[in-house]
């Protein structure tokens, strides 16, 4: 390894590293994401360029798949009137148009590199909940209250449905590198991953955000389906799941959060039975963004939709129109509906064929930390327009690049996992 091949493969390394911040400080340092993702792109191209090295065995299709979901985007430029907001969005969903192809070109890890940047990531999102949950020990009375008005536990990342899923996630990193062993220098450190697993566990039904719960419990069950359906222990399984049950049934009966995260969801859905105010009401205003969506698609046309540029003027228009109570107009707060709305059937199609081919080509046998990603933003996707977001791009292309490595290399020869 050259000069400038050992220097731009450091910086890779490290510019994935900053990004992790990135993700973690994105309230404190916007810019650092997008730092850490143009380092990450420069260092990998430079590394391409200074290596003689051929392009190591890997489906190119798996990365060049994931730059549809950009490019379907470019279109909306023939028939959106507000370009500034289309601007807007394609420089946030400019990433799935590079990174896949620097990740492409990248150096070829081990499976310990990748294992320890999930481990540094396993850290920092411990850390930020760690510094929530010792708020919450000291303000309880305060939270508490928070959370009868559609509102959670503050944290340094203050879009907590992001954080809830970044935390439930790494609930699943956790395990996977206790269960493999991962470790830097001694054993001990598997027992560090299992611990901060557990805490997540915790924290996450402290937290008591829905989309949070809901993608923590979906990925305990494909991981325990797993070990059933693969691995016959069917008993091994069941008991698990009734462990995993137990203990977190027990942890919401105990959680004031999420006692008052119910009272407050059955104001949500009552509101909507009886067509009351949605102000306030994060249930009842997803509802009506959803059907906002739903009309923009019929009203713009089916096939191409509305145009990325104008989504938002014609979503707001009808907040406006048919319900003026609502103070804060959300976008449609579904990706598909989103892009339904937006680029229409024919573009959604293309999008999430782009999306879903890395799952069909690897199949359900391999890493649960790829799978686990695919299943976050699945449920995600259904509550959150998550890619209209810097956090939300940066968060899911980074760790679903990372499960497509490790997923190539669970499936290369034993003498390329080491």
């Amino acid at each position: 390894m050259n000069r400038i091949e050992n220097i731009s493969f450091k910086l890779f390394y490290l510019s994935s590293l900053v990004t992790i911040v990135g993700i973690m400080l994105i309230d404190i340092a916007r810019a650092l994401p997008s730092i850490g993702m143009i380092t990450m792109a420069l260092s990998g191209i430079a590394y391409k360029l200074s290596s003689k090295k051929p392009l190591h065995e890997q489906n190119k299709w798996v990365y060049f798949s994931l730059t549809l979901c950009f490019i379907i985007l470019l279109p909306s430029w023939f028939y959106s009137d507000n370009k500034e907001y289309l601007f807007e969005r394609w420089q946030i969903a400019l990433p799935f148009l590079i990174l896949p192809l620097v990740w492409l070109i990248a150096p070829q890890f081990r499976l310990k590199d990748l294992y320890a940047l999930y481990a540094f990531f396993l850290t920092c999102v411990s850390l930020l909940a760690l510094h929530a949950f010792f708020f919450y020990l000291f303000h309880a009375d305060a939270v508490n209250e928070l959370y009868l008005h559609s509102q959670v536990m503050p944290t340094l990342v203050t879009h907590h449905p992001t954080f809830s899923l970044m935390c439930a996630f790494g609930v699943l990193v956790g395990w996977t590198l206790y269960t493999e062993s991962f470790s830097f220098e001694s054993a001990v450190h598997k027992y560090i991953w299992l611990g901060l697993a557990l805490f997540l566990f915790v924290f996450v039904h402290v937290y008591s955000v829905r989309i949070g719960l809901l993608v923590l419990y979906t990925n305990i069950l494909a991981y325990l389906g797993g070990i059933i359906i693969r691995q016959k222990k069917v008993w091994e399984g069941l008991l698990a799941l009734v462990a995993v049950l137990a203990l977190g049934i027990s942890i919401l009966l105990l959680s004031p959060t999420f006692s008052n995260k119910l009272a407050n969801t059955s104001e949500d859905l009552k509101a909507m039975e009886e067509n009351a105010s949605a102000n306030n009401k994060s249930l009842a205003s997803r509802k009506i963004s959803y059907l906002n969506a739903i009309q923009i698609a019929k009203e713009s046309g089916w096939v191409f939709g509305s145009g990325l540029g104008d989504i938002r003027d014609l979503n707001n228009a009808l907040f406006a129109s048919k319900y003026p109570d609502v103070s804060k107009p959300i976008i449609p707060h579904n990706q598909f509906l989103y892009l339904l709305a937006a680029i229409g059937i024919s573009g959604l199609l293309i999008f999430v064929l782009g999306w879903i081919y890395p799952a069909f080509y690897f199949g359900f046998n391999t890493s649960p930390l790829f799978w686990g990603i695919y299943i976050l933003m699945f449920f995600a996707f259904q509550f959150e327009a998550v890619l209209q977001t810097q956090l939300g791009v940066a968060f899911c292309l980074l760790f679903l690049l990372l499960g497509i490595r490790v997923a190539f290399l669970k499936s290369a020869p034993i003498e390329k996992l080491i």
